[in-house]
């Protein structure tokens, strides 16, 4: 029994020294801590004013066809002077914008709700009241009509059909797709 006694006190001991250790170290930490906090009242930060020779990112994100697009920022003049603060009350959130600085690099990140230049160019052939027509827009989902040519869809071989019906006929531009239109001029 003996044995188990000593086992018992040794267990003890052990028990009561990590908790004397762990109350002496949250102490500790406690007394450490509120000397390494020192208030931030009164202390002001470097403003960092944007120069004509800082470089510029302009990022705008299409939301509808969610492309991005790096281009050059208008009126960078306009930003001469300024700091991240007066950008952020003229480039604001709630208009889509967000600005940031970081390593002298000034950041614009416009978000866009509509769809890219890109996209909006894009052209196809479909059918209408039985001729070829042009439709420009995005996608076939949110296109607009924009002329109705001559060509007479039942005179152009099945498989044009078809390609029109089916929509295989989209194009980059309208300058593209009148090409294209004239190949078609041939079955008239």
């Amino acid at each position: 029994m003996s044995r188990r006694i000593g086992a018992s006190l040794i267990a003890l001991a052990l028990t009561a020294g990590f908790g004397l250790g762990y109350i002496w170290a949250s102490f500790y930490a406690d007394g450490k801590s509120s000397e390494e906090k020192k208030p931030v009242v009164g202390i002001e930060q470097k403003r960092e004013i944007i120069r004509d020779n800082t470089p510029v990112i302009y990022e705008k994100e299409y939301k509808l066809c969610r492309h991005v697009i790096i281009e050059d920022f208008p009126d960078k003049e306009k930003l001469v002077g300024k700091d991240l603060q007066d950008l952020r009350k003229i480039y604001k959130p709630e208009n889509g914008y967000s600005v940031s600085l970081l390593d002298g690099t000034l950041t614009f990140h416009q978000v866009v709700e509509d769809w890219c230049p890109h996209d909006k160019e894009k052209c196809r052939l479909k059918e209408y009241q039985g001729r070829v027509a042009v439709y420009k827009g995005p996608d076939a989902k949110n296109d607009v009509l924009v002329k109705v040519t001559g060509i007479r869809i039942e005179i152009l071989p099945a498989s044009i059909q078809e390609k029109i019906k089916n929509g295989a006929y989209e194009f980059e531009n309208e300058q593209v797709l009148n090409d294209a239109l004239e190949n078609l001029d041939e079955f008239l």
